[in-house]
C-alpha cells in the first residue's frame, strides 16, 4: 500500500467524521449517485431534483496529479421512471486512460447530459435496475470529441438495510487521434454502521480499454462511509487503491448530495 495513499484516505476520512452530526429521521431517504463508482439503480422519482458534487484525487505515475471538481451533477424526477441529468466538471490530467510518465499535463471542462430510465422493480432474483445514457462535450481544453457512454444499473436491498449494487458502463473515448472503447465493470456492497445514518461499503471496479493503440487494464478496490445529516441531505467518502500495473496508485473522492 502507498505511504501517500494511506496518509491521505485517513485525512479524507477524518474530515468526513468531524463535518457529520444530526439526526436521522425518516425512512425514504437520497440515494445518490455519487456516494460509489458504481450509479444507483433507482431514479429520484417524479418532481424531485437531487443535487450532487465531489472532488476526486489521483495519485498516477506521471509528473503531475489527477483532479476532477466540481463534478457537479442534477438529476431531475420527469416521472418516476425517468430522470434527466446534466452535469459540469473540470478535469485535470485523464481520469480513464492515465497520463504516462513524462506526458503533459492536460486540462479539459466537460458537459455531461443524458438520461436515467428505470427498468425494473426488484421481486425475488429480480433485481432494481435502469439504463443510464450520457454525452460528454468539452467546454475548455484541446479536444473536440463527443465521448458517449451507456450503463446498466442494478442491486437488491435488504430489510436489514443491507445492499449490493451491480454495474456495468461502455464507453466511447478518445485521446488525440486514438478512438477506443472500455468497459467498467463494477460491485459494491453496502451496510449499516451502528445507526441507519451511517453506511459504509466495499466496492471494485474495473477499466478495460479496447481497440486502443496501447490498451490498458486497471483494476480497484476500496472501502467507502457516508453520513446521512438530514434523509435529503448526504456527505461521504471514498478511496481506492489501483490492484494492477496500469492503475492509479491510489484515488480520493469526497462529496455531498441534497435532495429537493
Amino acid at each position: 500500500m502507498p505511504q501517500i495513499g494511506f496518509a491521505r484516505a485517513i485525512y479524507c476520512i477524518l474530515a468526513v467524521l468531524c463535518c457529520a452530526a444530526s439526526s436521522y429521521c425518516q425512512d425514504a431517504t437520497i440515494e445518490t449517485d455519487r456516494d460509489s463508482f458504481t450509479r444507483s439503480p433507482r431514479t429520484v422519482g417524479a418532481g424531485r431534483v437531487v443535487v450532487e458534487g465531489s472532488y476526486t484525487f489521483m495519485d498516477q505515475d506521471a509528473e503531475f496529479e489527477g483532479h476532477l471538481y466540481p463534478d457537479l451533477l442534477a438529476r431531475y424526477g420527469a416521472k418516476d421512471w425517468l430522470e434527466l441529468r446534466l452535469s459540469w466538471t473540470y478535469e485535470v490530467g485523464k481520469l480513464h486512460h492515465l497520463a504516462a510518465t513524462g506526458a503533459e499535463r492536460t486540462e479539459e471542462g466537460l458537459l455531461i447530459y443524458g438520461a436515467k430510465t428505470y427498468l425494473t422493480d426488484a421481486e425475488g432474483w429480480m433485481p432494481d435496475s435502469s439504463l443510464i445514457v450520457s454525452g460528454y462535450t468539452p467546454t475548455s481544453g484541446e479536444s473536440n470529441d463527443t465521448d458517449f457512454s451507456l450503463e446498466y444499473a442494478f442491486g437488491w436491498k435488504s430489510g436489514e438495510g443491507w445492499e449490493i449494487d451491480g454495474g456495468l458502463r461502455w464507453f466511447t473515448l478518445a485521446d488525440e487521434e486514438d478512438h477506443f472503447t472500455e468497459w467498467a465493470p463494477s460491485v459494491v456492497v453496502k451496510g449499516p454502521v451502528g445507526s441507519e445514518r451511517w453506511l459504509a461499503h466495499v466496492e471494485y471496479f474495473g477499466l478495460l480499454s479496447v481497440d486502443r493503440d496501447n490498451n490498458y487494464v486497471q483494476h480497484y478496490a476500496g472501502p467507502g462511509i457516508h453520513h446521512l445529516i438530514t434523509p435529503d441531505w448526504e456527505i461521504g467518502v471514498r478511496v481506492f487503491w489501483g490492484l494492477s500495473d496500469d492503475s492509479a496508485n491510489f484515488i480520493c473522492n469526497a462529496g455531498s448530495g441534497l435532495r429537493f
